[in-house]
């Protein structure tokens, strides 16, 4: 190894290496090749739909007379977007728009070199990057929810199956896991919620905004907004070339939806430990181990845990990515657009293994419910009913009762066989007084069932209670498959517009 010894050595075997001329060899590796290679695998029926749209806008305006357009328009037609995408990065273009103008050029005598009036680049490569990743959210909103559905039936099926919540990893109160479970719906909900607003950010074109101040050609943004798809324009043209937000938006919530999933996970690795076990992962979805023939090892969850990590660091690295840069043309989102893409497809494979352990997962309730029974997580309720049956001061009665389990502790008392004799003889040692009430508000409050069933106030576990938060749960499922199918549908009659124009204008050719 010989390093040069002066910057004049340095310079000269730079070039020599590089080469004098544009494009250097190591922006090629770093940037024009694999940008290439993004754009024929990922762009390519996106720059024929702008091409498409703006075409036939700049015909309906006039700037472009019906012949010519026509022209131009039969080539974009006989375009075969499987040449592109079987080509390399050469060098003798700078990009592949620019290869797929120059052969448009020479298939029509230089007509279609009017194609590109009245816009940029700029504007072109922005809006190509908000369909791109218009089209790959919607991918990953219809897997969510396939989850989020999957989550709402799991919840349903255990809306009585009582278990002992734990707070601060400690027994707290009797429970019902369909109420988890719609605790963790409705955690998705809002995710798809912000899912929706980061698509609605995405779905605005920046198509007219030319390099930066629009054009004097008398265009129409809204017109190509809506031939491509869009539901309107991004108004300001130096925001539509300088924005970075349809980026940012959709990772962060990305990033957030793989964290909201990241906890619940959490919770279902301890469920699934032999000390806990509280649920059972399906045989598809555990390993064995090596040597050790009893194991069955959650390896789904595990591998959720640590991608779902992942995928937040792959948003946070498009955040990261755009931090200071400047607010304007710039190439930086060219680099960072890879790992939005990126975070979208891990995205995608983490929603579906989640789906799939959850829509298999048995869940050991018998063992459950005897927890429930012997723990002490209903003594909450002895509280209230001695303020409700005999009016003590709730402070007071919750004394007692940490007296009372303090106490049963000591003697080994399962507080699920209280005797009237037990709670009185505590009672009098607390207070300093016989217990002179009736019992049976006591013995009753005692079960986990009881407790339970009788928190019937909105969002509580009574029948009623969950009864709402399940039938609210699936309306929300219904509506955001709605709201797909509406957007996907859109999306759609867009490109057909856009073909019904196109033949329109070809068959009076």
């Amino acid at each position: 190894m010989k390093l040069p010894e002066t910057y004049t050595d340095l310079r000269k075997q730079t070039l020599e290496q590089e080469g004098m001329k544009y494009p250097g060899k190591a922006l090629v590796a770093m940037e024009l090749e694999p940008g290439y290679e993004r754009a024929k695998n990922r762009m390519l029926p996106y720059i024929q739909a702008i091409n498409e749209a703006h075409l036939i806008m700049l015909m309906e305006q006039g700037i472009v007379d019906e012949k010519n357009g026509n022209v131009i328009l039969k080539a974009l037609g006989d375009l075969d977007q499987e040449f592109y995408k079987n080509t390399v990065y050469d060098g003798r273009y700078e990009d592949l728009y620019f290869y797929m103008e120059s052969r448009l050029i020479e298939a029509t005598d230089g007509i279609a070199g009017n194609l590109h009036l009245a816009r940029s680049r700029n504007d072109m490569c922005v809006a190509w990057s908000h369909m791109a990743v218009r089209d790959g959210l919607l991918q990953a909103m219809e897997q969510f929810l396939y989850l989020k559905n999957a989550v709402v039936l799991f919840a349903e099926e255990h809306k009585d199956t009582l278990y002992v919540i734990h707070t601060h990893t400690q027994h707290a109160q009797p429970g019902l896991l369909g109420h988890y479970f719609l605790g963790a719906a409705d955690l998705l909900e809002r995710d798809f919620k912000r899912l929706c607003r980061a698509y609605d950010a995405v779905n605005q074109s920046p198509m007219g905004a030319a390099a930066v101040t629009t054009t004097g050609f008398p265009v129409s943004r809204e017109r190509v907004a809506e031939l491509a798809g869009f539901s309107g324009i991004i108004e300001n043209a130096y925001d539509a070339i300088g924005n970075s937000d349809y980026l940012t938006e959709t990772a962060s919530v990305l990033g957030l939806c793989a964290l909201d999933m990241g906890r619940i996970v959490t919770d279902l690795l301890l469920w699934a430990t032999q000390e806990m076990n509280m649920i059972h992962v399906a045989d598809g979805y555990i390993s064995i181990s090596s040597i050790m023939p009893q194991k069955r090892n959650p390896i789904a969850l595990e591998h959720l845990r640590s991608s779902l990590s992942v995928l937040k660091g792959m948003a946070d690295t498009v955040l990261t990515g755009f931090l200071k840069s400047p607010y304007g043309d710039i190439s930086d989102y060219e680099d960072i657009e890879d790992s939005v893409f990126g975070c979208l497809e891990l995205f995608q494979k983490n929603v579906q293994l989640f789906r799939a352990v959850i829509s298999t997962l048995e869940v050991n309730k018998e063992l459950l419910e005897s927890r429930a029974y012997e723990s002490f997580s209903v003594v909450t309720d002895i509280a209230d009913q001695m303020y409700r049956s005999y009016k003590i001061p709730f402070r007071k009665a919750h004394s007692f009762v940490s007296f009372l389990v303090k106490k049963a502790g000591t003697m080994d008392y399962n507080l699920k066989n209280i005797s009237e004799e037990f709670f009185s003889s505590a009672y009098h040692e607390f207070f300093g007084e016989p217990f002179a009430f009736d019992f049976t508000p006591i013995s009753q409050c005692i079960n986990p069932w009881h407790f339970v069933k009788c928190r019937e106030v909105r969002g509580g576990t009574g029948d009623k209670a969950m009864k709402s938060m399940i039938d609210r749960a699936k309306k929300e499922v219904e509506a955001n498959k709605l709201w797909i199918q509406e957007h996907k549908k859109q999306l759609c009659e867009a490109g057909e517009k856009r073909k019904q124009v196109i033949q329109k204008k070809l068959d009076k050719f």
